[in-house]
């Protein structure tokens, strides 16, 4: 199996976000066969941006390409992103209760590997009868009771944080160029 040149613009904050990007638009566009010309087989071998300032951008991309072996990709900064330089970078929105909440307590039987929740009851014999009843089912699990507060009137959402853009801000563009498994 040989080698194709490849070569993908991508926009992101950095680098690495823009390889990763790359890549998941190369794994949508191209699928997983590992010998389909696809970037997302490669591996990231250098930032070659300090080279930018003596190169035009043609002559980078073939530098780019002449000098990668079989499943190696370079990369640069074409344009460099502008960051948030906002003191406060988040808007939070609140969610008032209008009365009052209600809680009630319950026991709950986790499974130890995943936290997936396997029983609930309301008392704590309860909740070890069924959890017992369950691990004869399922021999392999460990389960763990925990007692916890269960929301049963009331807004379980209290507030919602979002991230607030500054005006001037922007992402970079990022130029990724190598040999792909063909």
């Amino acid at each position: 199996m040989g080698a194709i040149s490849v070569v993908r613009t991508v926009k992101a904050r950095d680098i690495k976000e823009a390889w990763k990007i790359a890549c998941e638009q190369e794994r949508e566009e191209n699928g997983t066969d590992p010998y389909n010309g696809s970037m997302h087989h490669c591996e990231l071998t250098k930032d070659v941006t300090s080279k930018k300032p003596t190169m035009l951008e043609e002559e980078l991309v073939q530098y780019m390409i002449d000098n990668s072996d079989k499943r190696e990709v370079m990369g640069f900064c074409k344009e460099q992103p502008k960051a948030n330089e906002n003191k406060i970078k988040t808007v939070v929105e609140n969610f008032p209760q209008k009365g009052t909440r209600k809680w009630k307590t319950v026991y709950q039987a986790i499974n130890s590997w995943t936290d997936e929740v396997c029983v609930t009851a309301e008392k704590q014999t309860e909740c070890i009868t069924k959890a017992r009843a369950y691990i004869e089912k399922h021999p392999d699990v460990t389960l763990t009771i925990r007692i916890v507060k269960e929301l049963t009137e009331g807004n379980s959402q209290c507030a919602k944080i979002k991230y607030k853009p500054a005006s001037n801000e922007r992402l970079g563009t990022y130029v990724f160029a190598g040999m792909a498994p063909y």
